[in-house]
């Protein structure tokens, strides 16, 4: 167990070093005591130690230095989680030095060897230092203690067995503006349950992109409006890190402000896709620059890679933009020296199959997608239409990581009001695993505009790949338990159990359209609504599924929509749909034009 690199020794602790073990005790802050307290830091506490070291069912670990005891890891018995528990404690002087990870792999190891499945520790939720040492060892939150001042946390060693290396999740925050249900509307607050749910499922990425209409500039007060958006994915990704994800901020490398846009017509994309956001970057690069260096600057120190789109949402296809490789390519150079080895670049040339073939108003590439592979560095990410399986292979063989895009969850062109129904897509998800598996990806990337009514889907998406061999019944009920009983309370133990049913008759009906189904989801989420907020937004969601599924009956449109909307109007998941809007004429129409769609698509 030694360690000679940092003039550091790592062993089991002996009967000869408990007399050191005050000693360690004092090297510890009031700070570290207030977060480290298995036991009274006294003599009591260091005879329970030297009588734990002949306990069989006790291991006790310290990292010295120079024969000084500065790190103590321990672990013991069997707790609820169904683990021996975890603690770690390492003295201020030797802080940041790496030794608490050390010891934790050390202990780890042990527990292998001895056949243990898994270890788990408790960590106070403020906690935020250990709780990433803890994420990027590969503990999982699985809930909360009774007092909800600590999480707990699982190191599943199966977990070490995924296929599944990167399991990221791009939480789109296009600017919809329907809160709470859109992530462009989201507070801090919105963003930790979000991000929690995802490191309890196994999720460890975590990519946000920003839309142009969206961006945000001192110098430009007219964009004032966005300020406050910068702020909040700021410390969304900083405590996605702390969750121990991966983090990336995607933007396109075209775009700017409509404002920018209007005032230099001379500049504009000749382009394809979106208008009126997108600048020649040949002609324009002075004036789309600003913003995306100002991104830059705010987001460095949170983001480990900056993505960078091209060709979406919109792209130029004029003569001097011909050559796409060679915008694609100046576009990485000029990004990569604002950004100067801070983070990561990683590419997303979307619809590169349709400009290498000369579609969508491209002129042809030949080999577009190699010649791009190649100018890539090795080992870089790359993200790619889940559907492209040619273009994965190319990349993947060019030395690139390729993250697929599932875009199935949450569709896009005209399926957007589609999203906020409820549908945990299951079926969908085992069938896109299975395909995943058998083209041997490594990674995902799952997309998602509206997590607060989908987000068991989002759930199984990772636990699956997770762990390949889980079944799905067993996924659910861990989702229920953490969304209905993360303080593991006797009064509400069955409560999971009753989620996990409620979410597969949910996805059934959405297969078979059989009405008892949907009977049973809503049955059994309303009957845990009032006791679990998460449960009530499903609830809340299965209701308006139930009213559109039986369709207009005898009633016209307009009076379906204004009794629809005074049923979504209390409900705090549907504001954005419904309050949001009663200062304008526009409230009925704007509703009226998603219900709908809604109708048309659940026509059987």
């Amino acid at each position: 167990m030694g360690d000679n690199t940092t003039n550091l020794t790592i062993r089991f602790l002996a009967d000869v070093d408990v007399p050191k073990i005050s000693t360690f005790f004092e090297g510890l802050s009031e700070a570290s005591r207030s977060f480290y307290h298995p036991y009274a830091f006294d003599q009591g506490a260091v005879a329970n130690i030297a009588k734990e070291l002949r306990s069989s069912s006790c291991v006790h670990i310290g990292a010295f230095s120079d024969g000084k005891l500065v790190g103590h890891v321990w672990s013991r018995g069997r707790g609820e989680d169904g683990y021996p528990g975890l603690g770690v404690a390492v003295i201020d002087a030797f802080h940041n030095r790496g030794i608490g990870q050390k010891l934790m792999q050390q202990i780890e190891d042990i527990a292998r060897e001895r056949g243990e499945q898994g270890l788990a520790l408790t960590c106070y939720r403020d906690n935020y230092r250990a709780i990433r040492v803890y994420a990027k060892q590969g503990y999982r939150l699985v809930g909360r203690t009774g007092d909800d001042a600590q999480f707990r946390m699982v190191r599943n060693f199966a977990d070490d067995d995924t296929p599944y290396i990167t399991r990221g999740v791009y939480a789109s925050s296009i600017p919809w503006n329907i809160a709470p249900l859109t992530t462009d509307t989201w507070s801090l607050d919105d963003w930790k349950w979000y991000i929690e749910l995802l490191n309890v499922a196994g999720c460890n990425l975590l990519k946000l992109y920003i839309w142009p209409t969206q961006y945000y500039h001192p110098d430009e007060p007219g964009l004032g409006s966005n300020a406050w958006r910068y702020q909040v994915w700021h410390d969304a990704l900083a405590y996605a890190r702390v969750m121990g994800m991966e983090t990336h901020v995607g933007f396109s490398s075209g775009t700017v402000p409509p404002s920018t846009w209007l005032r230099y017509p001379e500049l504009r994309a000749e382009d394809v896709n979106y208008t009126g956001i997108t600048l020649c970057w040949q002609r324009g690069k002075d004036r789309i620059l600003p913003y995306q260096e100002y991104l830059i600057e705010t987001f460095a120190d949170v983001a480990d890679s900056f993505v960078l789109w091209f060709a979406d949402p919109g792209a130029c296809i004029c003569s001097e933009c011909r050559d796409y490789l060679r915008v694609m390519l100046d576009g990485l150079h000029t990004l990569s020296a604002i950004v100067d080895g801070r983070a990561a670049i990683t590419a997303c040339p979307w619809w590169i199959e349709n400009i290498e073939a000369g579609k969508s108003g491209f002129a042809p590439h030949p080999n577009l997608r190699c010649r791009i592979a190649s100018e890539l560095p090795e080992g870089s990410k790359v993200i790619i239409r889940s559907v492209e399986y040619e273009t994965i292979d190319i990349m993947r063989e060019g030395g690139l990581v390729p993250l697929p895009l599932a875009f199935f969850l949450d569709p896009e062109g005209g399926f957007e009001s589609n999203n906020i129904l409820p549908e945990p897509k299951l079926q969908q998800i085992d069938t896109w695993l299975e395909r995943g598996l058998e083209e041997k990806h490594t990674a995902s990337l799952a997309y998602r505009l509206t997590p607060y009514t989908q987000y068991p889907g989002d759930f199984y998406f990772f636990r699956r790949q997770l762990n390949p061999a889980q079944s799905r019944d067993s996924i659910l009920t861990d989702l229920g338990e953490y969304i209905c009983n993360p303080y593991q309370r006797e009064e509400v133990q069955d409560d999971g159990m009753h989620f996990a049913s409620a979410v597969e008759s949910l996805d059934q009906w959405w297969s078979n359209q059989r009405e008892q189904d949907l009977a049973d989801a809503m049955a059994g989420l309303n009957a845990l609504r009032e006791r679990h907020d998460s449960v009530r937004n499903l609830a809340d969601g299965a209701t308006l599924l139930h009213r559109l599924s039986q369709g207009l009956g005898d009633q016209v449109l307009e009076a379906f929509t204004e009794n629809l909307r005074l049923q979504m109007s209390p409900m705090p998941i549907f504001r954005g749909l419904t309050l949001d809007y009663l200062w304008s004429g526009r409230a009925h129409a704007f509703l009226q034009l998603r219900i709908e769609n809604w109708l048309k698509r659940l026509q059987p």
